[in-house]
């Protein structure tokens, strides 16, 4: 989470500055030759723009971040994250990530997986021993992502059923 407030801090002061700078153009056209001020605001204004809707988009992934992790139901250290969404099948490295799950979505390091909002819901859930499955997505369109963590106990697998059973409302499959 650490990283996306960075990147929203960094990306509003991009857009700050260049709001200013195209304000600064359009006052000091008088100064300049009319090509190049034009030319300068071509160029500034659109770049601003750009830089005011990428600061949004993350301002609002910062949001649902914060989200997670305030109503987190699980907390987890992962060894490996395998992404079954799309062309990559096989298992990423991501060794000292930890890993929020809520009824919102998984805060993966900077990555976020939101469901049961904007039409995206949780579909399945699956504990096993080692790692935890879910199913997430669309009617349209289903991604699957597994967390695997450290062994757990049976009973510790049973707890983290019930807590997924009574937060989500789904009932989780445990695989042995």
């Amino acid at each position: 989470m650490k990283a996306i407030r960075q990147r929203t801090y960094i990306l509003a002061l991009a857009a700050g500055i260049g709001m200013v700078v195209s304000a600064l153009i359009l006052a000091c056209s008088r100064l300049a030759a009319e090509v190049q001020t034009q030319m300068l605001l071509i160029v500034s204004l659109p770049a601003s723009a750009c830089m005011a809707a990428l600061w949004a988009r993350e301002h609002r992934k910062l949001k649902v971040a914060q989200l997670i992790v305030e109503n987190q139901m699980l907390s987890i250290r992962t060894a490996t994250i395998c992404d079954n969404a799309g062309d990559s099948p096989g298992p990423e490295d991501t060794e000292g990530i930890e890993a929020f799950v809520s009824y919102f979505g998984i805060l993966l390091d900077s990555r976020v997986i939101k469901f049961n909002q904007e039409g995206i819901f949780l579909k399945t859930v699956e504990i096993g021993s080692d790692s935890i499955s879910f199913t997430y997505g669309t009617n349209k369109h289903v991604q699957r992502t597994r967390l695997f963590h450290a062994a757990i106990d049976d009973k510790e697998v049973e707890r983290m059923a019930e807590r997924f059973r009574h937060e989500t409302g789904i009932i989780p499959v445990i695989i042995d």
